[in-house]
């Protein structure tokens, strides 16, 4: 205690206002939280506020039922942080369904995350957007993110057959830690782009991003959106399975590491002529080829420059925004990194077999601007709606990645990706590709008049447990291929290797290069004269300072005064001017400050 109180006064010394709420936590309570009567669960939670909306009890944890149904009346609208769970067991998750109001309405999303600076954990719940008769809801989230720098931790969590999103980020700078999660069935019965398992808003920053172990499976359209500057994201270990289009929104993602991931006919609408060349996947320039990887830097020299009336194409350059804290500096050229690593990729032959026969018969045709090299203008084009097959990585990627990025510093390693058959065992995962098939068709062909849903059963509500799909597979090759020796994908569909893989260092802390608590190093050398090198690292993106002070709390030096992004990082201290005597440093980054002595010896 003597010690703390040393730490307290020189804080105060320094000028830090210390709050005690910040170095002490309250206790967490748990309260159990029935099903019934229908609405309970969001009566609670939309009930445990103060004035003003706030949360009453932001560290109390709610506490579900294994194998019953919560009918949601309304969402609930969480203004601070929350944690909710299920009781132990291994029966199905507590379901989270809309219920059918006295009109016939139901809620359109579940979660709306209000609460800026807030925790948000939920494990193990299963949200489905379909109602008791059947009827699935229209345009409906299964989260709303809508404050800033929340942090957000999902573990065994299932969306089910959401219209719009499973997750939607509405605001900045928000921390995603999503793993050991199923999306499913994600999908619009009038819209091919509708059903997006994690969305963001255009050009918003995040903190971070991990997606780790999770299944895509009986998806419409973009799995993983990087859609503004994101110091780190992380996709590793996640298996995709049966996808309409793009699996990503990543093209000018700045720092972004995807790698031992599994993708089964993903993307498999390639897009006709009219999506391709006029870029309605926002893969534009490419008009030869649409891939699953498709990325981007500035570029004002290519033959897609050129192609496309000499209009500069915008790389991450694009997310610079002063008014949010996202600097030149950070979306510089040189900063950038591009990590696809050990993946796996594959389209049935029955799919080529598909593409092949439509494209034999097709003879609609649709008016399109095609470019003209070196011309501003387009020339209008009557071309056949044939279907473009999907590919890996874009040509346009690869001559981003070759002569843009990688001559301007960027860092993109782009290697051992595998083009290779899984081996999937189950019959009913595997004929899922007429289905998709069949939907394509309609796609291509302007008549598509439903969803498409995977369930064996064709019974969606309430949800069979456990799931019916299964996606463990045969392929000896793959089941080693990862960066890490274990099988690229979900380990969870190989249970003995998760637990090994949880065993490892990487396992415990899968971004092991990305810190997860705040620390301040001892600077050295120490003693030193007149430089010394000073370490820090932040888990979380925020206003940072880090100060030098005498021994009577002056300051002397200000070291860092601004925004830095989550890391580890270093500062060379220069005390020239200085005299030889004992100081202290103090880091200050959100609730945390950190103090350290060091030595100037003359």
């Amino acid at each position: 205690m003597k010690n703390f109180f040393c730490l307290l006064t020189l804080l105060v010394m320094a000028g830090i206002t210390v709050v005690p709420g910040q170095l002490f936590a309250q206790a967490a309570d748990t309260l159990a939280i029935t099903a019934s009567p229908a609405g309970n669960l969001n009566n609670v939670i939309n009930g445990d506020t103060l004035g003003g909306g706030v949360r009453a009890h932001p560290n109390r944890v709610y506490v579900l039922s294994r194998g019953l149904v919560y009918q949601v009346t309304q969402p609930m609208k969480v203004n601070g942080s929350i944690t909710i769970i299920a009781n132990a067991g291994t029966s199905r998750p507590p379901v989270l369904a809309p219920a059918i109001l006295a009109d016939n309405s139901s809620i359109d999303h579940f979660f709306d995350l209000i609460g800026k600076g807030s925790k948000v954990s939920v494990s193990n719940a299963y949200i489905i957007s379909f109602r008791a008769d059947g009827a699935q809801l229209g345009w409906s989230d299964g989260m709303r993110v809508s404050a800033d720098s929340i942090k957000l931790k999902l573990r065994g969590v299932i969306f089910d057959g959401f219209t719009d999103a499973g997750v939607v980020l509405n605001n900045n700078w928000i921390k995603q830690d999503i793993q050991d999660c199923t999306f499913r069935n994600l999908m619009h019965s009038s819209s091919w782009f509708g059903g997006q398992p994690l969305m963001s808003g255009d050009a918003l920053a995040q903190d971070t991003c991990k997606i780790i172990n999770n299944t895509f499976f009986c998806n419409n359209s973009y799995s993983w959106s990087v859609r503004g500057y994101c110091p780190y994201a992380l996709f590793e270990h996640n298996t995709m399975v049966y996808g309409t289009v793009n699996p990503f929104l990543i093209r000018q993602a700045v720092n972004v590491h995807i790698k031992n991931n599994l993708f089964y006919a993903m993307h498999s609408m390639g897009g006709n002529p009219d999506h391709v060349i006029n870029g309605w996947f926002l893969n534009y320039p490419d008009t030869a080829s649409d891939g699953i990887i498709h990325v981007r830097a500035y570029d004002t020299v290519s033959y897609w420059y050129h192609l496309w009336g000499n209009v500069a194409i915008n790389g991450s350059n694009s997310y610079e925004n002063a008014a949010i804290g996202v600097t030149a500096a950070m979306v510089a050229p040189n900063k950038r990194v591009l990590d696809i690593e050990n993946n796996a990729y594959f389209w049935p032959q029955k799919y080529f077999n598909f593409v092949k026969a439509y494209n034999d018969t097709v003879q609609s045709k649709d008016s399109v601007d095609v470019p003209v090299y070196g011309n501003a203008n387009e020339t209008k084009m009557y071309l056949k709606r044939t279907l473009y097959l999907p590919s890996w990585i874009s040509k346009y990627t690869l001559w981003s990645i070759d002569s843009l990025m990688k001559p301007a510093g960027a860092s993109a390693p782009v290697t051992g990706n595998l083009n290779l058959d899984p081996g999937f065992s189950a019959t009913n995962v595997l004929n899922q590709m007429d289905t998709l098939d069949a939907y394509v068709a309609k796609i291509a062909t302007g008549t598509m008049d439903r969803a498409w849903f995977y369930s064996p059963s064709n019974v969606l509500y309430p949800p069979v447990w456990p799931l019916p799909e299964n996606l463990a597979y045969t392929s000896t090759a793959l089941q080693s291929a990862g960066t890490d020796q274990f099988a690229v994908g979900d380990l969870n569909w190989f249970p003995t290797q998760k637990q090994q893989w949880i065993n490892t260092a990487v396992g415990k802390n899968p971004s092991s290069s990305l810190p997860n608590e705040y620390a301040l190093g001892q600077n050295y050398p120490n003693p030193f004269n007149p430089t010394t090198t000073i370490q820090y690292q932040i888990p979380a993106s925020g206003l940072t300072t880090l100060k030098v002070y005498n021994l009577l709390g002056q300051e002397v030096a200000t070291l860092v005064d601004g925004l830095v992004s989550v890391g580890s990082h270093q500062v060379t201290f220069d005390a020239s001017r200085l005299t030889s005597g004992v100081y202290f440093y103090t880091l200050h980054s959100g609730n945390y400050v950190g103090t350290k002595k060091l030595t100037l010896l003359k």
